[in-house]
């Protein structure tokens, strides 16, 4: 009877220090686990801060959409229910660019074409917040705020002047601040059918 309490004293401190153990392991993998949200939540900071993505989950994920209506007897008839569009009519194209993915984009430009058969409508390009808009007219090789070309003058000289739209080929909005996770921009330009 006396061996029966040595061992049931025995095997209640060997289960208190199982027990204890267990509890020390709960501790430290918790510990660890903070810790390492901690250490990741750090990098998600860092990384959005520097601008550079650190972590896959970080990346933005641009869903662009363009849309077109034509004005037609006093009101706007969407591009794919007008039919054919006729010489002198004004198409108006709206890009909207949504980032559903979880990092911001940063340096975000958005490009609209400017279809054959048609010119840029001097004075219609629009963007929500603050973009600059460019233009290209060699098919989106480069863009210019103003682009230029070479004229002959009169005197026989070759000055650079302003081109004109109707020889734009791209429209380019450029956005001052990053397109953030769940955010969108919008950009409206018009085009006239030749």
């Amino acid at each position: 009877m006396g061996d029966n309490k040595v061992n049931k004293k025995q095997r209640a401190k060997q289960n208190a220090a199982k027990k204890e153990n267990k509890q020390m392991r709960l501790v430290k993998s918790a510990s660890t686990f903070v810790l390492g949200l901690m250490l990741l939540s750090g990098m998600a900071v860092f990384a959005s801060k520097g601008g550079k993505q650190l972590l896959s989950f970080l990346s933005p994920s641009v869903k662009v959409t363009l849309s077109g209506t034509v004005s037609r007897d006093g009101g706007k008839i969407d591009l794919g229910k007008a039919g054919l569009v006729k010489s002198g009519e004004i198409l108006d194209w709206k890009i909207v660019s949504e980032n559903d993915g979880d990092g911001a984009a940063e340096n975000y430009a958005a490009i609209g074409q400017i279809p054959a058969g048609t010119e840029f409508v001097a004075g219609s390009a629009n963007a929500e917040g603050k973009a600059t808009v460019k233009y290209s007219i060699d098919r989106g090789k480069t863009f210019s705020v103003k682009p230029m070309i070479k004229k002959k003058q009169a005197s026989g000289a070759v000055k650079r002047v302003a081109a004109p739209a109707s020889m734009y080929t791209q429209v380019q909005f450029v956005w001052e601040k990053s397109l953030d996770s769940g955010k969108k921009l919008n950009a409206t330009y018009k085009v006239r059918v030749k």
